[in-house]
């Protein structure tokens, strides 16, 4: 307990800090902004997968992943999610992992009253790309069997027979139970490699050496603050994760297209909102922490 209320200080700090280097810099928007670009620009060719010449391309791969109904109407509008999941994973590791670096990169600068240089800034980020790029894959992919893994565990659990898990039934396991303990995975496996690229780009650590100090430091020094300032921007998105969740509700409901609102609202706020708090409010953490 004592450790939560020593943090709150810190945390205000780092609020205060992070909002200054927004308000006074709005070029540390711009890798954000970029990637925002980058993911709408596939979630329009995900889109428009079903359709030729595109189809020459995709239908083959949906074809033998997911089946012949997903490349006609209304159908594609369920696999949109899934296919926008699995590019965002992808962009995030190739792209995102370099646009990340590069805002540490400014938001360095910017602590210590350096003149923002965003082509410096960019070659930072680009001199550490396999490391960074190593970075985002393990823990992107870390994310994704652990979350595949207790998916098809509750799964095969509910298919061999059983009507109850700890007194609850299949509906509430698999539907906002899951949710609950894929958001946990989430904040705990982000935070825990949240400060690997800070310590890549500012501290100038080697690749193992900025893991292991990621884990240190969220573990060992900044667990309380670091949850909060992770947790909370995270749940900024559970309505569009919600909304994601069954996308047979929401065509009942609306229409197909609607589908495609929902995953660009997910980009504004993933890209523009979530992911510029997190990384540059931890980011300003580690450099107070780094102070004391």
């Amino acid at each position: 307990m004592s450790q939560q209320i020593s943090s709150i200080p810190l945390i205000k700090k780092v609020c205060k800090t992070t909002l200054q280097f927004f308000k006074n810099n709005p070029a540390l928007f711009l890798p954000f902004i970029i990637f925002a670009a980058v993911e709408s620009i596939a979630l329009i060719l995900c889109y428009f997968a079903p359709r030729t010449p595109l189809i020459f391309i995709f239908g083959p791969i949906i074809r033998t992943f997911w089946g012949e109904r997903f490349l006609h109407y209304p159908f594609n509008f369920f696999l949109l999610p899934k296919l926008t999941s699995l590019s965002r994973f992808a962009l995030s590791t190739i792209f995102g992992s370099l646009l990340t670096g590069m805002a540490v990169a400014i938001a360095f600068d910017i602590y210590n009253k350096k003149e923002v240089n965003l082509k410096a800034s960019f070659k930072s980020a680009a001199k550490k790309y396999i490391d960074l790029f190593t970075i985002v894959f393990i823990f992107s992919a870390l994310f994704y069997f652990l979350v595949k893994i207790i998916a098809e565990g509750l799964l095969q659990y509910f298919l061999a027979g059983h009507s109850k898990l700890l007194f609850l039934k299949p509906a509430l396991w698999m539907g906002p139970i899951l949710l609950c303990i894929n958001f946990i995975i989430a904040l705990f496996i982000q935070s825990a490699f949240i400060y690997a690229i800070p310590l890549l780009i500012i501290g100038k650590e080697k690749l193992i050496h900025s893991i292991t100090g990621s884990f240190r430091l969220f573990f060992k020094k900044l667990l309380i603050p670091t949850l909060i300032l992770v947790g909370l921007p995270m749940l900024i998105y559970i309505p569009i994760v919600l909304l994601n969740y069954n996308p047979a509700i929401l065509i009942d409901k609306f229409f197909p297209e609607f589908i495609l609102v929902v995953l660009f609202l997910g980009i504004v706020i993933s890209s523009l909102i979530i992911d510029p708090i997190v990384t540059i409010s931890t980011a300003s953490l580690y450099l107070i922490s780094e102070q004391k």
